[in-house]
């Protein structure tokens, strides 16, 4: 983005803006402080601190907008889903739902620009057409065109809030993944609120999608929804939720996955017996005994703490299809997290040393979650 209004181009004096609004600290959320992060999802986050919550700002408005407009949206938004968001059993109106999917989109478009501008001028955001486009949507107050919205509920840690912006692609077999994504899946968590919207951005490769969850669709509306119905959002099914795993194609043979340019990192590879996996920091890779992955493969899960030269230390949990990064932080707190987990430690010895993990117990195997916040890219 310019120095220029990200919606409206103007080139007056830029005010900030709140990514959630003013409002959403006021309603009896948890303000305790918190550390904040933003940036890829296949990459480091841009560490922004810990502070207290739901305070984060972007200065890339103008005035005109932010007082106006944009500030009609949160009105509405405030007084929708403020009992919603505390849990509150309640409805949304087909005449609110378009201004409820509007907000929701203007806060994730919002919440993207946390990323550094070196980060989005490598593709890890949306382009201007996007938010030039979502500008001429406020004299109808809806969302852009191409676009879906669905309302659940959320259950999980007290506390957690999080916005996140999947870039998706359209499969089809025997086609190869394109070169772009072609939708993107945005999801937003509130208190006991759970949003998730889809716009494509080729519409001509829009298609009909369902929530694999039986949340209520709001946009196109289809008559009031009543809040909360379908099944809840756990900690647990988080990632899978926010990455769109949950949509599901109404067309046969056509399905909706994650763009791995954007979201997954390089292919690792073993050598010597050792798995080397790329790190999060785009510029090392750690390392893991093989034996690890094909315990893995039998459905037998290990966690084990590691690190890399930048200095960035990781917790890394195996899974049925690899081993994934739960947490990124300093090395102290990440052996902390280590030491705090159920199992079994093991000790294996190679050519190249002693190895330690844990046995994950099955029952247990919920007890790690994504402990760094999401990021909204």
């Amino acid at each position: 983005m310019t120095d220029s209004c990200a919606f409206c181009g103007s080139t007056g004096p830029l005010t900030r803006e709140h990514v959630f609004g003013q409002w959403v600290s006021k309603v009896g959320l948890d303000l305790s402080p918190v550390r904040h992060m933003a940036g890829p999802l296949n990459g480091l986050p841009r560490d922004m601190g810990e502070q207290p919550p739901y305070r984060q700002t972007v200065k890339d408005f103008c005035s005109s907008c932010n007082n106006g407009w944009m500030s009609r949206l949160e009105d509405t938004a405030r007084r929708v889903l403020s009992p919603i968001i505390l849990g509150k059993p309640g409805a949304i109106s087909a005449q609110d739902q378009p201004v409820i999917a509007m907000w929701a989109q203007k806060t994730a478009l919002t919440a993207m620009l946390l990323s550094s501008k070196e980060q989005r001028s490598r593709g890890h955001g949306l382009s201007q057409s996007v938010y030039t486009t979502f500008y001429e949507c406020q004299s109808r107050m809806e969302p852009l065109g191409a676009s879906r919205f669905w309302v659940g509920q959320y259950e999980g840690t007290v506390g957690f809030s999080a916005v996140h912006v999947t870039p998706l692609a359209v499969r089809i077999p025997g086609i190869a993944e394109p070169d772009r994504p072609q939708c993107y899946a945005m999801t937003i968590v509130l208190g006991k609120l759970a949003l998730q919207g889809l716009f494509f951005t080729t519409p001509a490769l829009e298609i009909d999608v369902t929530m694999g969850l039986g949340m209520p669709q709001i946009w196109p509306p289809k008559g009031p929804v009543g809040w909360p119905i379908g099944q809840p959002c756990t900690e647990e099914m988080f990632r899978r939720f926010a990455n769109g795993e949950m949509l599901r194609s109404a067309v046969e043979s056509v399905e909706l996955r994650p763009w791995s340019p954007a979201t997954e990192l390089p292919q690792s590879v073993i050598v010597d017996g050792k798995v080397h996996v790329p790190a999060l920091c785009g510029k090392h890779s750690y390392r893991y005994p093989a034996v690890i992955l094909a315990e893995a493969l039998r459905g037998r899960f290990h966690a084990f703490a590691t690190g890399c030269a930048c200095p960035q230390a990781y917790l890394i949990q195996t899974e049925a299809d690899g081993a994934h990064c739960k947490a990124v932080g300093a090395a102290e707190g990440i052996s902390d997290m280590y030491e705090d987990l159920p199992g079994t430690e093991v000790v294996i010895h190679d050519e190249a040393g002693v190895f330690f993990c844990k046995r994950l117990p099955a029952a247990d195997m919920a007890t790690i979650t994504n402990r760094q916040p999401i990021r909204p890219e």
